[in-house]
Order: structure tokens, then C-alpha cells, then sequence
């Protein structure tokens, strides 16, 4: 009797992934399919009580077309959900808000706060155990406090399949202890590529070379400046986590949930080390340069400048906003820039390898400025065993209420669904995630083209890429990484959509 070993250098891959949906008649979701049941149930009641074909007509004349919008879909969005949409829009562009004008002359107090849904955070500064400062956002709102830990990206360059294996298993669990975690409701990882200008590599070559050193080592150093600096686009990769009000905190103030949070973020950092991702935690300064730079790209040069100096723990969060922002339909001008945000409409379709993402966050010099952004909403054990329960029995509902052959997804569909339920049994946590993408290009740049680019390499990526039409400001807020759990925020019940 012999065993087979399996090759620590195989390549893995990765799929199972199910979007949660309420299942109803006819493909409905149920809460469409109990509303087209009670119009049923008045139009009979009508008939009955009136006895004229006229108004018992009428009546569904009217609910024929008031149940068109919430059967009919086009990209995921129901047609209830797009008009919606279209409504809140055009009534917020009549009464300007979709216009933001900043500055100490600007309609908003303050010389450039954070506009939309951001607008009313606060930043603070702690310490660690360590000494060492981290910046935390407060959203007063949705009584959220932020955290973002800078990462330096490893590569696949010279890393063997077995080590990326690992890494990839060791994050899972990263997750799944972060869902453990009371008080977590959330992470995002946010790949961002800005135009580099060589300050920063300059600047450390300059630290490391010893001026008395020979000529020719000190002109290698500097050529090697040069020839670094001619790439003109780099990548910055950070992570965010996301808590509500801990209960181990002595009160509700900020400060107690900042010692709180401060005494967990040291064992999150020892844990993301352990899942190979060498991480720490971003001080006030330089968490406030993130939406500085995305607000105001011109300034990308002079904040890449002062990076890591005491200039930069100068930067104010009521200054990292734009000075003059405007939302369109399909995209969002500021400080002279144009950028485009899209959203993750449907996942990998089958089984993916590790680098299946690889063209989407690829650095690329003909979009220096991208950024993507990997969301990711955690859950407890408790509220996964609801969770994944529920979608097996939507899931099954939906393959049983078919008749004749039954669609290969829907069978699909049961089966991942019940593998979720098998392995959160065995102790795997359960965690949602999305995915936003943006790019900025200077105001009267080919955006067609640009747009193009985007969703081909996402199609490269094989996620399908979908415009976010009507709430390009908040899904431009939404990718920086600076805690806004977008779906908090949502205007349009799910209940009715799609």
C-alpha cells in the first residue's frame, strides 16, 4: 500500500464564491415576489368587492407597471434600483450638493475638510506599547474608529509556489482571526500607483551613502537614482481595519476604545507578519497623506517630498480635501483632475490562481494614477453559521422552485454554498468582500480611452468591472481606504433589489 504526497509546489487555485441573494418566484427576489403576491391579492379583493372589469383593468395596468422596474435587471441593478438612483441624483444636483467648494473662502468652515461621506471624521493620534504613534479616524456617524498599517509589497520575483501557497493560507487565517476579533466589522487592502518622482529612493540612497566613500561607489549610488526614478510610477500598499465601540474599553470615549484598539493593533501586526506581510502602523501625518494625494493629485511631488519628515506629521486632516470638487453621473472632477471609480459586479466566473489580480494592480505608466481597493467585511462565528446557513437554503430553494432541467449554476450554487457550511463547521471564518477601482487622469485627458484600459484589465483579471453610476464621490471615498464601509451608507433597500 502506497501514499501519495502532494507537491508543496503545485499550483493552487481558488473559486467557491457565491453573491448572497434572497431567491423568490419566477428568478424574483423575495421580497419582490411578497409584494407582486399582495398586488395579486389586492386586485382580487378589488374584482370582488367592485365587480368592474374596468378598475380591476386598471389596477393592473398599474401594478404591471410598477412591478416592470423590479423584475428587470441590467448589470446586477434592478430597473427600481437604477431610477432611484437617477431621482437622488438629479435632486441633489438641484440643490447643489453635488458641488463642493472648500478653502477658507469656501462654502464648508474649515480650509479643505474631506467632502461627502467623510466629511464629518476626525483624526487623533496614540501610541503603541512600543512608542510607536498610529493615526485613528472617528466617524461620529456610523461610531467607527480606523486604523491603516503601511505594507511593504514582497513581489512573486525568485518566491517559490509553496511560499506563495502559505502566504495565501496564512492571510485566510489573518482574516478569519480579524472576524474573531470583537468589535471588527471590517478590512481593506488598497494598492494605489502614484507617479514617483525619485524623492523617496533618493533620499534613502543619500542616507546610506558614506561621503567617504570612493568616488566611483557614490557615482553607482547615484546613477542608481536615475535609473530607479526613470520607472516614474510605483506602488503603495496599505491596510485598513475597521472597528465598532469595544466593550473592553473602560467607556465609550475616543481615547479609552483608542487604548483598546492600540492593545489589539500590536497582535494584528505580530499575526499579519505571520502571514508574510511586513506591516506598521501609519502615524497621524502620514495617514492624512493618503486623501491629500487622491484629493489633490498636483500636489503628489511636494507631499512624496516631505514623506517621512517632520513636515509631513504638519498635515492637517481638515486640509486633506480638495479645494473645488464636482460629482457627475459617471465620474468626479477635482482640483483640475478627473477620476473614474468602478465597482466589482461579478467575481472571477470558476477557479482562479493566486495572481489572478495581477493585471488590475500591476503599476502601469500610461495610468500612473490607479488605485485598487480589496474590501473586505468580517463576520463572527455566531453571525456565520446564520449566514452561510441561509444562503445553502436560498441556494436550495432556488434550484427546487425550477422545473424541468435544472440550470448548471443553480446546481452550482448548492454546492458551494454547502461546501461554505462544511467548512465554517471545521472552523474556517466567513468574510464578504468587494472590490472598488479607480483612476486619475488631468481634466481633458482621453477618458473613453482611459475607461477602455480599466475594464480591459479587468476583464485580464476576470472580474467583471461595473461603472458606479450615480455615487462616483462615495465610491471614490470608498477606495481610499479610510474606513468608509460604503454599504452603511446605502440609500436603497436590498429587500427590492437585485
Amino acid at each position: 500500500m502506497s501514499t501519495t504526497t502532494p507537491d508543496r509546489n503545485a499550483l493552487l487555485l481558488y473559486g467557491r464564491w457565491e453573491r448572497p441573494r434572497s431567491t423568490g418566484l419566477f428568478g424574483m427576489t423575495w421580497g419582490v415576489t411578497v409584494l407582486a403576491g399582495l398586488l395579486l391579492i389586492g386586485i382580487i379583493v378589488c374584482f370582488v368587492f367592485t365587480q368592474s372589469l374596468v378598475m380591476t383593468g386598471v389596477l393592473i395596468a398599474v401594478s404591471v407597471v410598477g412591478m416592470a422596474p423590479l423584475v428587470y435587471s441590467r448589470d446586477g441593478r434592478t430597473g427600481w434600483e437604477m431610477t432611484v438612483l437617477r431621482v437622488q441624483f438629479n435632486w441633489a444636483r438641484l440643490r447643489k450638493q453635488t458641488v463642493y467648494r472648500g478653502g477658507v473662502f469656501g462654502q464648508v468652515p474649515g480650509t479643505a475638510r474631506l467632502p461627502g461621506i467623510a466629511a464629518g471624521s476626525h483624526m487623533y493620534g496614540y501610541e503603541l506599547r512600543d512608542g510607536q504613534r498610529f493615526g485613528l479616524i472617528h466617524y461620529p456617524a456610523k461610531n467607527h474608529f480606523t486604523v491603516s498599517l503601511a505594507v511593504q509589497p514582497q513581489g512573486q520575483e525568485r518566491v517559490d509556489q509553496w511560499q506563495i501557497n502559505e502566504w495565501v493560507a496564512a492571510q485566510g487565517d489573518f482574516l478569519a482571526r480579524l472576524g474573531s476579533a470583537r468589535g471588527a466589522v471590517g478590512a481593506e487592502v488598497v494598492v494605489e500607483s502614484v507617479p514617483d518622482a525619485g524623492a523617496r529612493i533618493g533620499a534613502e540612497v543619500r542616507r546610506i551613502t558614506d561621503p567617504n566613500a570612493p568616488a566611483f561607489t557614490r557615482e553607482v549610488m547615484a546613477e542608481t537614482v536615475l535609473t530607479r526614478g526613470s520607472a516614474r510610477v510605483r506602488s503603495d500598499v496599505r491596510l485598513t481595519l475597521t472597528f465598532a465601540p469595544l466593550r473592553e474599553a473602560s467607556s465609550r470615549e475616543v481615547a479609552d476604545q483608542a487604548a483598546e484598539i492600540g492593545r489589539r493593533l500590536s497582535t494584528l501586526i505580530v499575526a499579519a507578519a505571520q502571514a508574510g506581510i511586513a506591516a506598521s502602523a501609519l502615524s497621524p501625518g502620514e495617514l492624512t497623506l493618503y486623501p491629500t494625494r487622491a484629493y489633490n493629485p498636483e500636489l503628489t511631488a511636494d507631499l512624496e517630498r516631505i514623506s517621512g519628515t517632520a513636515d509631513g506629521e504638519e498635515l492637517r486632516w481638515t486640509g486633506a480635501g480638495p479645494i473645488t470638487a464636482t460629482e457627475e453621473w459617471d465620474c468626479y472632477r477635482h482640483n483640475g483632475f478627473t477620476s473614474v471609480s468602478w465597482e466589482m459586479g461579478t467575481p472571477p466566473a470558476g477557479q482562479v490562481p493566486s495572481d489572478t489580480l495581477l493585471p488590475l494592480l500591476a503599476p502601469r505608466a500610461d495610468l500612473p494614477r490607479k488605485r485598487v481597493a480589496l474590501i473586505y467585511r468580517v463576520h463572527s462565528a455566531a453571525d456565520a453559521v446564520k449566514l452561510v446557513d441561509n444562503d445553502f437554503r436560498e441556494a436550495l430553494a432556488a434550484e427546487q422552485s425550477k422545473k424541468g432541467v435544472v440550470s448548471a449554476s443553480a446546481s452550482l450554487r448548492v454546492q458551494n454554498t454547502n461546501a461554505a457550511r462544511s467548512e465554517q463547521a471545521r472552523g474556517a471564518g466567513l468574510t464578504r468582500f468587494g472590490m472598488l477601482v479607480t483612476a486619475t487622469v488631468p481634466a481633458g485627458s482621453d477618458l473613453p480611452t482611459m475607461r477602455s484600459e480599466i475594464e480591459a484589465m479587468g476583464d485580464s483579471a476576470r472580474i467583471g468591472l461595473r461603472r458606479c453610476w450615480g455615487y462616483q464621490a462615495a465610491a471614490f471615498a470608498g477606495s481610499l481606504g479610510m474606513g468608509t464601509i460604503l454599504p452603511e451608507y446605502a440609500s436603497i433597500s436590498g429587500k427590492l433589489g437585485g
